[in-house]
């Protein structure tokens, strides 16, 4: 009987440490490396040569493996039309001291446009767009309006009502810092172009109003018109329940004491 006891023992121990391996593994499963996406070569660049969007490709890394001076995809925009310093390798990344850079934001600004940034969250619209993309700036906010008394005597009130419309249908994005799509990046901003007033809009707007953002196809020349769309308040979830009747909860299957209940 005694034989057994360090047999029993040995075996105990042998479990505990395979469930202990067990839970490490499933700790790691559900606790992924950050990631991000930066640029690489499509195919083999000679040096000195031109760089363009068909010659790069977005390339997914452990945020921890990403060199300092790498390129992250969403500003690839910039080196577009640079010229290589070296010879780089098919799926080599394109690094900053790769390149001579000469192109500035402001290159990037059409005429007649200013940049403007917009603070966005790392979740939604503004995590996966990318320079060059279109967008449609949508804005949620209390207006106050008078509303006016039968009673001509008294003085009229002013309530609040939340409405949600179209800001810009229509806005190029420039730049996005909000991460390059890498999952657990902070938040940060993207850099629209816009007309002188509009961007003087966009800026009062984010003291005032919850922006977010609509990705557009590009081209699409569909809901140009801000009015087009219209605007969401009160009124417009009232329309939504008309004519639609109350949902009527059934019975309990089971009742008291097991008796079944019927309508």
């Amino acid at each position: 009987m005694k034989n057994y006891i360090p047999l029993g023992l040995a075996v105990l121990l042998g479990l505990a440490a395979v469930l202990s391996v067990s839970r490490m593994i499933n700790k790691n499963k559900q606790a992924p490396e950050e990631t991000s996406w930066v640029v690489a070569a499509q195919r083999d660049l000679k040096e000195g040569e031109s760089l363009t969007s068909e010659l790069v490709i977005k390339k997914e890394i452990p945020l921890s493996a990403r060199p300092a001076d790498a390129i992250v995809w969403s500003k690839r925009a910039l080196i577009e039309g640079q010229k290589v310093k070296r010879a780089i390798r098919t799926g080599d990344y394109v690094l900053l001291s790769d390149i001579g850079l000469s192109r500035s934001m402001a290159s990037l600004v059409g005429e007649g446009e200013w940049a403007v940034t917009m603070s966005v969250g790392n979740a939604g619209i503004g995590r996966v767009v990318q320079p060059g993309d279109e967008v449609a700036v949508i804005a949620t906010f209390n207006l106050e309006m008078d509303v006016h008394s039968a009673d001509v005597s008294s003085a009229g009130q002013k309530i609040a009502k939340e409405v949600t419309l179209v800001l810009f249908p229509r806005v190029r994005v420039l730049e996005n810092s909000t991460g390059s799509g890498g999952r657990g990046e902070s938040g940060g901003e993207i850099v629209l172009a816009l007309p002188p007033q509009q961007a003087q809009v966009l800026i009062a707007a984010q003291r005032k109003a919850t922006l977010n953002l609509a990705l557009r196809r590009l081209g699409d020349n569909a809901a140009l018109s801000r009015k087009e769309p219209g605007l969401v308040d009160d009124t417009t979830f009232q329309q939504l329940l008309k004519d639609i009747e109350s949902v009527k909860m059934p019975f309990t299957p089971n009742g008291k004491d097991g008796e079944v209940k019927t309508p």
